[in-house]
């Protein structure tokens, strides 16, 4: 189930922030979770069957995070699988992508996406399309919507369907969407700053907002779908042993719904119970 989603990375002193607004065209869905001791992530839903399917944002024991939006829907496998691949198997961003690498030199290929990425080095962001990928490193900042910006994809999004396009829209629209994300993050400091930003409207509250609202009548626009959950992770304790892990979660628009915040501890089946159980 392609998302058309809102994501950016940034390190402020110390700390990591990865944040992610996940639009969907589904009404009534629910998230679930994956907590074990290597990893944590909310899951992907594979398009084909409905079932859920890799990871869709989340973060390991290492301090690499990582979420994903969708640039085309294709018929080819979720990339959240590979998603989940990179969180369990790489522990910074230049192995994440030579493990993307390897796995479309070895035949896969995915629905076009982007994986937005963040540690205690840098952030940066994987493109990938038909069978080929591309690396954005920055040592503090990045973001993205639903289209390339290293990948020569542009004139392809344009031609593209609505039904190809799903809820990532117009890719005029992912353009302004990204730009007045990169503005508000290049300002944000705070986690606040950063629910803040997610909650943010364009005039219209549509493709171009990055809180965006269903419309009353949905079959005017069926693929416009609605912000459902909106995701705040913060990784802090670089350099010393044990590095520290929160997420605050939304469920719904987040300019109308509760931020619930958890204390993601992978060495305590106290906070693994507390999250699976209480999760929104």
């Amino acid at each position: 189930m392609p998302d058309g989603c809102t994501a950016g990375a940034k390190i402020v002193g110390d700390r990591i922030y990865l944040l992610k607004n996940r639009d969907l065209i589904w009404g009534g869905f629910r998230d679930s979770v994956v907590f074990d001791s290597e990893v944590f992530f909310v899951t992907g839903v594979n398009v084909g069957d409905g079932e859920p399917c890799g990871a869709s944002f989340g973060f390991n024991k290492s301090g690499l995070a990582g979420c994903n939006t969708t640039v085309l829907v294709t018929p080819h496998a979720a990339y959240d699988s590979l998603l989940e691949r990179v969180l369990r198997e790489t522990e910074t961003i230049e192995a994440a992508f030579e493990l993307v690498q390897a796995d479309l030199e070895s035949g896969n290929r995915y629905q076009w996406c982007n994986f937005v990425l963040a540690s205690p080095n840098g952030v940066g962001v994987i493109e990938i399309g038909d069978g080929v990928a591309a690396l954005e490193q920055d040592p503090k900042m990045i973001t993205r919507t639903n289209h390339h910006l290293i990948l020569p994809t542009a004139d392809i999004l344009r031609r593209a369907s609505l039904a190809e396009r799903e809820a990532g829209g117009p890719i005029t629209t992912s353009r302004s969407r990204r730009q007045e994300a990169a503005k508000l993050l290049s300002e944000a400091t705070s986690m606040m700053d950063m629910t803040q930003l997610l909650s943010t409207h364009c005039e219209g509250k549509g493709f171009d907002s990055i809180c965006r609202h269903r419309l009353s009548n949905p079959r005017t626009a069926p693929y416009l779908g609605e912000t459902v959950y909106s995701y705040v992770a913060e990784v802090s304790g670089f350099g010393s042993e044990n590095l520290e892990f929160r997420i605050k979660v939304a469920a719904g628009n987040p300019c109308t719904s509760t931020f619930d915040e958890f204390v993601v501890d992978f060495t305590s089946p106290e906070s693994k119970f507390n999250v699976v159980t209480n999760f929104p």
